[in-house]
């Protein structure tokens, strides 16, 4: 199966090392299946503590920045209001899902690479980039972009927008626990050497070095 480098910032770099790679001269390093056999259970462990933890993260700025802003800690409560804050807050979690990979495709596309979409179901909706290889900061970037974009954005509109955010604290919360799988990668590919290069597969990640022979 034929691998590809990709990285649109160092062009030249790219097409010498790339002759290598057509060369046979990678040599795998580390390979993670992630979404298969027994790497599930602890996935999804960790995927609820952290669920648990962002989910109690933003309920408590949520209710520090409403009675900032309103000198209450609750809006009033109607049987409808209550129905409708569940609605969208199970609406905004759907979407924070999908909006979460396409964070990741767009990182990938940043690079150079052409993503692609899917779902392991009922586990996850992934994000990957089938027969391309990337650098290992590039791929942390990658893996990372949606945590901490999402976070930022989350913690920025509960301060200064606390009545609306209210009925995102389950998409909040969600993208935080959803980030489970990238943070579990990001441990271990950067532990990598930065010369790495790391292929992303539906279901973990395979690193490779370019080897002096040809294997």
């Amino acid at each position: 199966m034929a691998l590809f480098l990709i990285d649109r910032f160092h062009a030249r770099q790219r097409d010498e090392q790339q002759l290598l790679i057509d060369s046979g001269h990678l040599e795998k390093k580390e390979e993670l299946a992630l979404l298969e056999g027994e790497q599930l259970r602890p996935l999804a462990v960790l995927s609820l503590q952290m669920f648990i933890w962002g989910g109690l993260f933003f309920v408590i700025l949520n209710l520090l920045s409403y009675h900032w802003h309103y000198q209450l800690w609750l809006a009033p409560l109607t049987p409808l209001s209550v129905i409708s804050w569940i609605i969208l807050n199970v609406i905004g979690y759907l979407l924070i899902l999908c909006v979460h990979e396409l964070i990741h495709g767009a990182v990938f596309a940043l690079w150079g690479g052409q993503p692609h979409f899917g779902a392991k179901l009922p586990l996850a909706l992934y994000c990957g980039a089938r027969q391309q290889l990337f650098r290992r900061n590039h791929y942390l970037a990658v893996g990372l972009a949606p945590l901490i974009v999402l976070t930022l954005l989350g913690i920025l509109v509960t301060i200064f927008y606390p009545g609306p955010a209210s009925y995102l604290l389950l998409a909040f919360a969600g993208n935080f626990s959803g980030a489970a799988g990238d943070v579990v990668v990001a441990q271990r590919v950067a532990r990598l050497s930065n010369s790495v290069l790391i292929e992303d597969t539906e279901v973990g990640y395979t690193a490779w070095e370019l080897a002096e022979q040809p294997s």
